[in-house]
């Protein structure tokens, strides 16, 4: 958002890129990289302030960020040979029930490899996740870029649009999800939670700012 016509601001976790160093100084709370991108040392708010060309991060105290061993939701931006990339939105806990706990306050970036998927040998990531797809995922470490992992029964896609026709998916089983309005079949690794009400309210929020 924009507070003056000068300054720009926005929420940033740790890593998130904010500029180039051709473009802005790094100031408090950013390092430049051998890269020469400016990322955010610290979570917290970032100020570029357009007219004098820097960019500093203000710190937040107490902010909600995943750690190891966190349930997060995350959307599938990309799929390739042997790792999946996801921004996550969300944290939620299973136990003593699945419940949404609350959104980050940015994007953060997740990918999993494909020896963290599945159990079972994958041969073809495409054939558990595609672009698009809401996934329930455990973290395995505690910055960003997060490790993640699938595997277990509870982990995976949530959520899916039909690949012909856009709509929402029904899981069918832990490997298939089928269109309701077109019939088409897809094969996804599929969430033993998917389709919970316990989730449905906020992950379909989730959805929806997604594919807006």
């Amino acid at each position: 958002m924009l507070s003056r016509s000068n300054v720009e601001e926005r929420p940033v976790a740790p890593g998130d890129a904010l500029g180039t160093i051709e473009e802005y100084d790094a100031g408090p709370g950013t390092y430049a990289g051998v890269d020469g991108i400016i990322r955010a040392a610290v979570a917290g708010t970032a100020v570029i302030d357009m007219t004098a060309r820097i960019v500093t991060v203000k710190p937040v105290r107490n902010l909600k960020l995943p750690r190891a061993g966190s349930d997060v939701l995350g959307v599938v931006t990309s799929v390739r040979h042997d790792v999946v990339l996801l921004d996550l939105f969300a944290a939620v806990t299973l136990k003593p029930v699945p419940r949404f706990l609350y959104e980050f306050p940015s994007r953060l970036s997740g990918a999993v490899t494909i020896a963290n998927i599945a159990e079972e040998y994958v041969k073809d990531i495409y054939d558990y996740y595609r672009p698009g797809d809401i996934v329930l995922a455990r973290t395995l470490n505690s910055s960003t870029p997060y490790h993640l992992t699938t595997r277990g029964p509870q982990y995976g896609v949530l959520y899916a649009r039909c690949s012909v026709c856009g709509a929402i998916m029904e899981p069918v089983n832990n490997r298939m999800m089928r269109c309701p309005k077109c019939r088409r079949t897809e094969k996804r690794k599929v969430s033993s939670l998917a389709g919970s009400r316990l989730l449905s309210i906020n992950v379909r929020y989730g959805l929806q700012i997604t594919y807006s």
